[in-house]
């Protein structure tokens, strides 16, 4: 999980084990998604992209979960984290999961991606 912060630099964290509750949704999250669908099309290297409700630690946050052709990647957090600062305030995070096989199974029961690569 990458946790990003416009004030912060972002850095990596590895987690065990992670619940995935359900998909984010709301007027500030479409508008998130919209922007994000944009710089995806361009970028090409995403397949699949998720805004869901993630449990760590039984911690909720909302998360960008990826999957993407060459897994994670800190250039393409760069990129996303501009997007995201064009779209909310500079105190606002967005945590960012690139995701396995087995991961990608168990989102797919609770959140549908609003994003896939043709």
């Amino acid at each position: 999980m990458i946790p990003m912060n416009k004030k912060k630099p972002s850095e990596v964290v590895h987690i065990q084990n992670v619940c995935f509750i359900g998909e984010q949704k709301g007027v500030p999250e479409d508008v998130l998604k919209k922007a994000l669908i944009n710089f995806f099309v361009r970028d090409k290297s995403v397949l699949k992209a998720f805004l869901a409700i993630v449990a760590e630690e039984g911690k909720p946050s909302i998360t960008l979960c990826l999957r993407t052709q060459f897994g994670p990647d800190k250039g393409m957090v760069e990129k996303i984290g501009t997007v995201f600062a064009s779209v909310f305030n500079s105190q606002e995070h967005l945590d960012i999961i690139f995701l396995n096989d087995q991961q990608e199974k168990d989102l797919v029961k609770v959140c549908q991606p609003f994003f896939k690569h043709e």
